[in-house]
């Protein structure tokens, strides 16, 4: 009696494990196909614009680049200008804690408040949500439905800050197409490498890996983010980077509508 007791037990509890298991693999699979979907329809000026920012051009350059300078009032500083941390801001996935870390990773950027007023401004056309998302990434120059939910203002001193471009200064107006030549500018090797291997990663044949991640992005290497959703010009605001391993403090963590109001 017992013996039959157990082993009708254990015939239902394999039958729901297996029924419980068909269902997660059936909703693993609509998931997955659903995320490849949306990731396999780029649009076509998205890749239009990884496509043009192959090839670094001189009319492509920009002389009204933001210089992380004292003399700067659109900056915002900790303390005082030029001998302090000065705040920037980065779109990102994930939330990040109040106070003081040491990034683990690279993190890229643009100055307070360049990435605010534009969205104020844009918001207050009346759109927001999906809409606004939708636009954030194309000024910044990065795939649609990234799932970037949160601006995170940083404090970080600007010997921990690069533009990503060939010449990595952040003092000046303008990048270079070239690595800069003179006796009194040196370009670190360091640097020389970091970016010969991002422009390599940056703009493969494939745009999406066998993973469904994109991998295709339309970086300018002149200092500036890619507007692939701007028809009067690509140019989107000035972008740095902070290098990995910075002493940096979370300042604010805001929703992305949050933070455009």
């Amino acid at each position: 009696m017992e013996l039959g007791r157990f082993f009708k037990l254990s015939v239902t509890t394999v039958f729901l494990f297996a029924i419980a298991a068909i269902a997660l693999a059936v909703t693993f699979t609509l998931l997955y196909s659903s995320r490849a979907d949306a990731l396999t329809e780029l649009p076509p000026a998205y890749l239009d614009a990884v496509e043009d920012a192959k090839i670094a051009e001189p009319n492509e350059i920009r002389r009204n680049l933001t210089p992380i300078i004292p003399s700067n009032d659109n900056l915002q500083w900790e303390g005082e200008p030029g001998k302090s941390r000065v705040l920037v801001a980065s779109w990102r996935r994930e939330p990040y804690e109040l106070g003081d870390l040491t990034s683990d990773r690279e993190l890229w950027v643009t100055v307070v408040p360049e990435l605010k007023d534009f969205c104020i401004g844009y918001q207050s056309t009346g759109v927001d949500g999906e809409s606004l998302s939708r636009r954030l990434e194309q000024l910044l120059g990065l795939p649609p439905n990234n799932g970037y939910n949160y601006v995170v203002e940083i404090w970080v001193k600007p010997e921990d800050l690069f533009r990503p471009s060939p010449d990595p200064e952040i003092s000046d107006r303008e990048s270079e197409i070239d690595f800069p030549l003179g006796a009194f500018i040196t370009v670190p090797e360091e640097h020389k490498q970091w970016f010969e291997a991002k422009k390599e990663s940056s703009y493969p044949d494939e745009p999406i890996n066998d993973r469904g991640w994109v991998v295709a992005y339309p970086w300018t290497r002149l200092g500036y983010t890619y507007d692939w959703g701007n028809p009067r010009t690509d140019m989107g605001l000035s972008e740095f980077v902070i290098k990995k391993g910075s002493e940096i403090a979370i300042n604010s963590v805001s929703i992305t509508d949050d933070y455009c109001r």
